[in-house]
């Protein structure tokens, strides 16, 4: 990454002969769909450079003596759609343009198979032009292509923009070109079966490779969109043209939906408050009757704890304060008495009593019986 560009191949003369690199979206792309046999329709827009080197060296001076038509630059670069995720060919510089090598250049199989937009430089024994815009589908010879007047390497930092769309019902690639902002705009378009050529889901992104000769390979922005899934990167024609249709029934069923979702989640709640109502009527009822330990009253505890003394205080539990008790009723030995938090919720006296019920069947020699 450069600081306002993304930087496909070295940038640094030392580093930059014989450099090949990619940079994709993150995720697969659907292309099409296996189950529905839907193909995507799909849009991209993206600015970039393709820009001279500053610096010198002997083997770029080398390359200019013998490239005298390339003005010593090479070699393109390109928009693809390929395998995901995206993987580098080995020996895939110069001419091959970082998407094939000598093995599979000619027809790429299986994992290799790529479809690409290409913006060429160099002239190589396969090409018409040094400077075209060029469709390659699985092969490094175009489908189709349009030569360029202009030249594509800028040495003065010159924007190009280009537009590239795919439409299912045509089943037809079109690229656009434009310059700088001048006329004319080149074109180029050919016919692509996306289920035949690719995958089912691929990686999308560009490619770029130099070999003796080097340029610098920049994209400035980018946008993508697509009909059969959520990956979009930028709002597009089509997506805009959808919304006045989609929004209204869009948003009715929406409130449906909402709706039936509210009656079903209050009902629950109140299914849930009844259910809650009786097992706490019950259990209290089973409180009340003396169901489990012995009940005592307020002024027994009272009297032994001395009205709930601050020195008597022991400690604190889960559900209160416990204080010591002396000459319980019927019962001539200290005891801790524990007094339920005034603060405490209805889930608390829940979860107090169920602790209750629960220490009252408890017999160990090193617990404290329960009492009452």
């Amino acid at each position: 990454m450069g600081s306002d560009a993304i930087e496909l191949t070295k940038n640094e003369i030392k580093g930059n002969f014989f450099s090949i690199g990619r940079a994709s979206y993150a995720r697969p792309v659907p292309l099409w769909d296996n189950a529905t046999g839907e193909v995507a329709s799909f849009s991209s827009n993206f600015t970039f450079q393709i820009r001279l080197k500053n610096e010198t060296d002997d083997r770029l001076r080398l390359c200019n003596l013998s490239f005298t038509p390339n003005d010593g630059v090479a070699d393109g670069m390109s928009f693809f759609l390929a395998h995901y995720p995206s993987r580098l060919p080995p020996n895939s510089h110069e001419g091959n343009l970082a998407l094939f090598n000598d093995s599979n250049n000619l027809n790429a199989i299986g994992d290799g198979r790529v479809v690409a937009v290409e913006f060429d430089t160099f002239r190589s024994a396969w090409d018409h032009n040094d400077n075209h815009v060029g469709i390659d589908v699985n092969s490094i010879n175009s489908r189709a292509y349009t030569n360029v007047a202009k030249r594509l390497v800028s040495d003065d930092n010159n924007t190009m923009t280009a537009e590239i769309s795919y439409d299912n019902r045509t089943s037809v690639l079109v690229a656009r070109l434009h310059i700088d902002g001048d006329e004319p705009l080149y074109n180029v378009s050919t016919s692509v079966d996306m289920k035949k050529e690719l995958p089912e889901k691929v990686a999308v992104g560009f490619a770029a490779p130099t070999g003796m000769c080097v340029e610098l390979h920049q994209v400035l922005s980018w946008s993508f969109s697509s009909t059969l899934d959520d990956v979009t990167m930028a709002t597009s024609p089509r997506q805009w043209l959808l919304v006045p249709v989609l929004v209204p029934s869009t948003v009715v069923a929406f409130l449906v939906l909402l709706c039936v979702a509210a009656f079903v989640v209050h009902r629950r709640r109140v299914w849930e408050r009844v259910d809650d109502s009786d097992d706490e009527a019950r259990e209290q009822a089973e409180f009340e009757r003396g169901v489990g330990p012995r009940r005592y009253r307020y002024r027994e505890l009272a009297a032994a704890t001395k009205d709930f003394a601050e020195e008597g205080k022991l400690g604190r539990g889960g559900f209160g304060n416990v204080y010591r008790g002396d000459n319980l009723s019927d019962h001539d030995r200290p005891v801790a008495i524990k007094m339920l938090s005034a603060e405490s919720s209805s889930q608390g006296r829940k979860e107090f009593e169920s602790e209750v019920k629960i220490i009252s069947r408890l017999r160990h020699r090193n617990l404290v019986h329960l009492l009452g």
